[in-house]
């Protein structure tokens, strides 16, 4: 009868865009634009001038992002699901994104190796959880576009890396890298405080049942909420980290995130230092990388809530393809192809963790799984630049250290392949949708 009930009012299996929901997206688009994408896109851009102002290696200059990513992933997967289960997200979205602006607005007081690293940490407590946040918030409202739906609110990033490298190239020369850095967390703190503050973080049973399921137009009936009832994975958390495709999906995360931003945490050293191109040139190849993501986020997300799991693997050995291209760079033309690839790549594997946590396990599980993918990402994140460094301080070279990346990108998405999206395909027979 549940069945029945929910066939007979089920639509396409798309939110109207008169759904509340969609309005909380375009409220994470600003917050994450200058929450994320300005703190992410920037980085890169400082590692060039302390190495210049103060003589350290790649290996020193990089390591700000491993403090800043291992910070992260430490607040993520241990405190970030607690607190929120405990006080809401509002609060701990408001810390969090809070100690980010801080820690941005200490770069203008760098002048030593440790007060450098410090404020990688202060960004670590903050940078991470905010993503995770986001997608927290935007994942609460949606079901069946939850792959979508975070791919335009993570889109701020996106565009925020169009703007903040460039806005660099112009302030640095002007104001020097401190003051500019600096000015970063201002925006944040100005812009993306306020906005937490107004936007609904806990949608009620009656609101989220159009999009779950597929008619934004019908009234919720008491069948409907029973059946996605019924779609819930009654494992309890014990139960689900000792499976092991929870494993393959933790450590496929940290494999994939570590050579992503492996790459690109690099771009601008390997575009200067080993391609020749001029500091403009590398910046304005950033700020294509972004563009590209941008619209990589929504291809990828319609692509993952379609696919689901098979379809994230096939991203992860886009990747490995991605990286491959980065070995003939030795001009702008082979930038830009490179570049064209890092962009449409990177910007697609952001909108993965959502995904794979809530047709895996469901929203009943969400609080706790999502924090924990996010956290090894960030967990990625941080060891993968630092080790690529590693490699060409030893070596002299990105060569061998890119041929290993490919590799490790092939093995995250076999690992991926073993995961079964177990809620989506209860959810898919309760309701009666079709692949």
């Amino acid at each position: 009868m549940v069945t029945e009930a929910l066939k007979a009012t089920s639509g396409p299996g798309v939110a109207g865009w008169r759904y509340p929901g969609w309005r909380v997206v375009a409220l994470g688009f600003v917050i994450f634009f200058f929450g994320f994408g300005g703190p992410t896109s920037s980085m890169p851009l400082v590692y060039s001038e302390v190495m210049h102002e103060f003589g350290w290696t790649r290996t020193t200059a990089t390591l700000i992002y491993t403090w800043k990513g291992v910070t992260g992933a430490a607040v993520a997967i241990f405190l970030i699901g607690p607190l929120v289960e405990r006080f809401g997200l509002k609060p701990v979205f408001i810390t969090v994104i809070t100690a980010e602006a801080i820690g941005f607005a200490t770069f203008y007081f760098v002048h030593s190796i440790w007060t450098y690293y410090v404020t990688g940490f202060l960004i670590g407590l903050g940078q991470g959880a905010v993503l995770l946040c986001i997608k927290l918030l935007v994942s609460r409202w949606f079901m069946r576009n939850v792959g979508f739906a975070c791919a335009i609110a993570i889109a701020g990033a996106s565009f925020g890396g169009v703007v903040f490298p460039l806005y660099l190239s112009v302030a640095i020369p002007e104001l020097g890298w401190r003051l500019s850095f600096a000015l970063i967390g201002i925006g944040i703190f100005v812009v993306s405080v306020p906005l937490i503050l107004i936007v609904n973080q806990n949608p009620t049973e009656k609101e989220i049942l159009p999009e779950a399921v597929g008619d934004s137009g019908a009234r919720p009936s008491p069948a409907q909420a029973e059946a996605l009832k019924a779609a819930e994975i009654e494992a309890s958390f014990g139960e689900i980290i000792r499976m092991p495709m929870f494993w393959c999906m933790t450590v496929s995360i940290v494999i994939i995130a570590g050579v992503d931003q492996g790459l690109f945490q690099h771009s601008q050293l390997y575009f200067t230092r080993e391609a020749g191109l001029s500091q403009m040139q590398a910046a304005s190849a950033l700020s294509i990388t972004f563009l590209i993501g941008l619209f990589a986020k929504f291809v990828a997300g319609k692509f993952f809530d379609r696919t689901s799991i098979r379809g994230i693997s096939f991203w992860y050995l886009l990747i490995a393809g991605m990286v491959l291209l980065a070995l003939p760079v030795s001009d702008y033309r082979t930038a830009m192809i490179f570049t064209f690839a890092l962009g449409f790549a990177n910007g697609g594997i952001v909108t993965e963790a959502p995904v794979m946590a809530k047709h895996v396990y469901g929203p009943r599980h969400m609080n706790r799984v999502l924090p924990i993918l996010t956290g090894c990402f960030a967990l990625g994140s941080s060891g993968g630049p630092v080790f690529l460094a590693m490699i060409y301080d030893s070596i002299g070279g990105y060569f061998w250290g890119f041929i290993l990346y490919a590799a490790l990108a092939v093995l995250a998405a076999f690992l991926i392949w073993q995961v079964r999206p177990m809620y989506r395909d209860r959810l898919r027979e309760v309701t009666g949708a079709t692949a």
